[in-house]
């Protein structure tokens, strides 16, 4: 097993489940991130349809043959494969999850590990040529943004948020 190849398959996995892990005890935040990172996933899958642009790694063959066929999922070691690459599901999603969970805890500390997971997945997707540089850097943005988006629907959600306060304990 390569190591650099497994972090860059699993990078989105791993940073949603830990994202989870660090927003259970924020109950917007969790909330908005999982509708966040489903949209995300969503708006990749139709914006991926729309532009309908190959991966590095298909032949113009293939890729024909697949659109001729309607065929937008192939099968590659049993697992279905979009043969749209533009833009990249993984930077989206690694992005996404990098800015919100930036946003909802500002914490350098985990930024930096969220960085270097996400480093390592977009250069994988580069390198193992699952996406051009420009799939890449379209998914970066595209989930920089969402997230963005998103955390800010949550700010005004908790900003909006009427709640008690605590007695202080002084004179009436």
């Amino acid at each position: 097993m390569n190591l650099y190849n497994e972090i860059g398959s699993y990078g989105p996995n791993i940073l949603r489940f830990l994202s989870l892990f660090l927003l259970w005890d924020h109950p917007n935040l969790f909330f908005y991130y999982i509708i966040g990172i489903c949209f995300d996933y969503i708006l990749n899958i139709f914006l991926k349809g729309f532009i309908q642009q190959p991966r590095p790694n298909f032949s113009s063959k293939e890729f024909d043959l697949a659109l001729k066929n309607n065929k937008r999922f192939i099968f590659k070691d049993g697992i279905p494969y979009n043969v749209f690459g533009m833009p990249s599901g993984h930077a989206s999603s690694v992005m996404f999850s990098t800015i919100f969970i930036y946003l909802a805890l500002r914490k350098t500390n985990i930024l930096y590990l969220y960085l270097f997971i996400s480093f390592i997945t977009v250069t994988q997707r580069i390198v193992y040529q699952y996406h051009t540089f420009a799939q890449v850097f379209v998914g970066i943005f595209v989930g920089s943004l969402t997230a963005y988006l998103f955390y800010q629907l949550a700010e005004k959600k908790i900003k909006g948020r009427i709640r008690e306060k605590k007695d202080d304990y002084g004179p009436v």
